[in-house]
């Protein structure tokens, strides 16, 4: 496909007008030539927002996907760490299936080859200059599969009709086209859905403005089988309409998604700048001229400099302001679900993974319609689902949840109790973020000391210790059953307080460690205690969607997470002074926007006494402590301590007698973190020089109403 030389000179006059300039904090600082001309301002504005912003959203962005953890994703980012864990190669596999060679066809006859890849069940994406107009699609196609298998030979590709009868638009100042692609491939066999499509996230903050962060582009170039140009692709400018970036990409890549590393859409393949010779003409490797036709050079020869991408916020906005309401543009926002691959196997490719048994499954007698079903609140307690299948002959699966819930969690069995552990699944789980507060600030989650970490658990068949969840992370201890410590990230935003539905807690076992040294419902049964939640269910409640912030909210009540305590404190944690701290550092301290409430780490856990009394064989802790870290408004960290001890529990009482409903008097004091250290084994040192604590060392305030805390709060913002 010959492409226009005044489509090349505008892409070329758009990167010079950026002049090789770091990448500017507003729009006002770019020059009108870096930006595509004749694109309505409602489209552009707000596209390009401040440095520090944007690597705000970055990190929210990463946190949101959960593909990785956002510390490492956002080093990589920056340029700081070239690794990726090795579940990139599934992304990949997962984001190359919905990618396909275009053929551009008259009748039988392929006149020209791009990429174009599904981004709704029956939307594809490509360039302008690819079709102009409607009646350009003619016999075009789609083909999926069109590449080489394990062993280098070509897989069979399949093919679909595009419909532009159904649905076309392209715009020329942009460079792309959606054009609707049929509901079955050429045999009539295979159904487009099974291809699936990637979801186009309108969202800014999938691309950091560091100039290290690397791109991935999959592409047929030359009509080739598919190849993948990996991370070596660096991004170097961004405009309100483009992303510049350097890459290895051909003709052919026309209309291919470009990728971050968390194989998000970040813009669609346009074109670049070409090697020109003194004369301005264009030249190939061997420096000779590429000779026009009619206006138009073989992009082949060209030798790439600099390639544009539009950005695929803005081609949202003009397709969503352009038909507004329309079905199939509507479609563009539902998220993905089920897709079936290539080999017969099906899965939710977004989501965590558990096993289920085969009597759940309802088959027809050949096999060709499974359907599977489980209950809702298990899809709820362990979020989502991940099938395998293995007849050959699949060709469909569907998934449902009933309507039916678990009975009520303090009447569950011990065998459900025992279901729901095995479904559960923590390969999404990114635990405490140590960037939480700001990407400056690398607040590491405290480790025990030399003699407390002999008593540590660690995961089954590894040495590692650190046991992640939604938004907190644990240090189990296996003497005593209980955590040493309990870090979670806060955010107390309100537009991420989504979640209404009444509370109900399911208290299971983390089966990444021995049942045997976790305490479980027969030692609470009965007993007189609470199941004290160390990282609070209220703190742990947050997302971008109801769904996700009930998610997040459940997966605190694990036994590796909580700790017995007196009704008495365990009401005191939800009503008293204890169970405010967060909440009063969250509105008077935290450094927030205007109207919103801000973000805190908190770390929670036990203090571990030799001579703390028994029950039922298990020594149980009457003293606890809460670190809240926060930022001033002058984005300066701080660090808060607390304790909270009950009285009138001595050595020489006989705790298994004790009257456990008697109302025992409980005490909050604020501490030092120095001294929080002696008495844990936890190395806090790196946060010994954000003490806000005022007192003598060893010396505990005793905290008698949330007006002495704000005092000291405001006196430290004050800092």
């Amino acid at each position: 496909m010959l492409i226009s030389v005044d489509q090349l000179e505008e892409s070329a006059r758009r990167y010079a007008a950026l002049d090789q300039q770091p990448v500017r904090d507003h729009v006002s600082d770019l020059s009108e030539e870096a930006v595509i001309q004749n694109v309505p301002r409602a489209i552009t504005e707000g596209n390009i927002i401040g440095k520090e912003e944007n690597i705000t959203k970055r990190i929210e962005m990463l946190s949101a996907l959960r593909k990785e953890p956002v510390d490492f994703a956002f080093e990589r980012a920056i340029g700081e760490n070239d690794s990726v864990y090795s579940n990139f190669v599934e992304l990949i596999r997962n984001a190359k299936q919905k990618v396909g060679r275009v053929a551009v066809k008259i009748g039988n006859k392929n006149i020209a080859f791009a990429t174009g890849f599904m981004v709704a069940e029956n939307l594809m994406l490509t360039n302008w200059h690819v079709f102009k107009t409607r009646e350009d699609v003619a016999d075009s196609e789609i083909q999926f599969h069109y590449e080489l298998d394990i062993l280098g030979n070509p897989r069979t590709a399949v093919s679909f009709k595009l419909q532009s009868n159904v649905f076309y638009y392209s715009n020329k100042q942009l460079d792309y086209c959606f054009v609707a692609v049929s509901d079955t491939d050429l045999s009539g066999t295979i159904s487009i859905h099974d291809t699936g499509y990637i979801f186009l996230d309108p969202a800014l903050g999938k691309l950091g403005n560091e100039k290290e962060e690397a791109l991935n582009i999959i592409h047929h170039p030359d009509g080739d089988y598919m190849q993948l140009s990996i991370r070596k692709n660096l991004f170097t400018n961004i405009t309100p309409t483009s992303i510049w970036y350097q890459t290895d990409t051909a003709p052919g890549s026309s209309g291919s998604p470009v990728f971050n590393d968390q194989w998000q859409v970040v813009a669609l393949h346009h074109m670049g700048v070409g090697r020109r010779n003194i004369a301005g003409e264009y030249i190939d490797k061997e420096g000779l001229v590429i000779p026009k036709i009619n206006g138009k050079i073989d992009p082949s020869k060209i030798v790439w400099e600099a390639n544009e991408g539009i950005r695929i916020s803005v081609v949202l906005k003009d397709i969503f302001a352009t038909f507004p309401g329309h079905p199939m543009v509507q479609s563009l926002q539902a998220k993905p679900g089920i897709t079936a691959l290539e080999n017969g196997t099906s899965a939710l490719t977004d989501l965590p993974s558990t096993h289920l048994k085969n009597d759940n499954m309802e088959t027809d007698s050949d096999y060709n319609n499974v359907r599977i079903s489980f209950p809702a609140s298990l899809i709820e307690r362990t979020g989502v689902i991940n099938i395998s299948i293995s007849q050959e002959n699949l060709n469909g699966v569907s998934i449902a949840g009933t309507q039916q819930a678990l009975t009520d969690t303090a009447e569950a069995d011990a065998e459900e109790l025992k279901q729901l552990e095995a479904a559960l699944d923590f390969s999404l789980c990114k635990g405490y973020q140590s960037r939480f507060l700001g990407t400056h600030l690398n607040i590491s989650l405290p480790k025990p000391q030399k003699a407390l970490k002999k008593f540590i658990a660690k995961i089954n068949g590894t040495d590692s210790y650190i046991l992640k969840y939604f938004k907190y992370s644990t240090i189990f201890h296996s003497v005593r059953m209980m955590p040493v410590i309990s870090a979670i990230n806060v955010d107390g935003n309100p537009d991420k307080r989504l979640d209404t539905t009444a509370r109900k807690d399911t208290w299971l076992r983390d089966t990444r460690l021995g049942f045997d040294i976790q305490l479980d419902d027969a030692f609470y049964r009965n007993s007189g205690f609470d199941r004290g939640h160390m990282s609070r269910r209220e703190d742990a409640n947050w997302g971008t969607t109801a769904e996700e912030a009930k998610k997040n909210a459940d997966l605190t009540c694990m036994y590796t997470n909580t700790c017995p305590q007196l009704a008495g404190l365990n009401q005191s944690g939800r009503k008293g002074l204890w169970g405010k701290l967060e909440k009063v550092v969250l509105e008077s301290g935290a450094e927030a926007e205007t109207g919103r409430t801000g973000k805190i780490s908190v770390f929670n856990g036990p203090v571990f006494k030799e001579a703390d009394p028994v029950f039922r064989g298990i020594q149980i802790p009457m003293d606890f402590y809460k670190i809240i870290l926060w930022l001033t408004d002058n984005g300066n960290l701080k660090a808060t301590a607390f304790k909270l001890t009950q009285v009138g529990l001595t050595d020489d009482i006989d705790f298994e007698q004790l009257d456990l409903e008697q109302n025992s008097e409980f005490k909050e004091f604020q501490c030092s973190i120095k001294s929080l250290q002696e008495a844990t084994q936890i190395d806090f040192s790196d946060l010994f020089q954000y003490d806000t604590f005022e007192g003598n060392e060893g010396e505990e305030v005793e905290l008698h109403s949330e007006l002495e805390l704000m005092a000291h709060i405001n006196k430290q913002k004050e800092d």
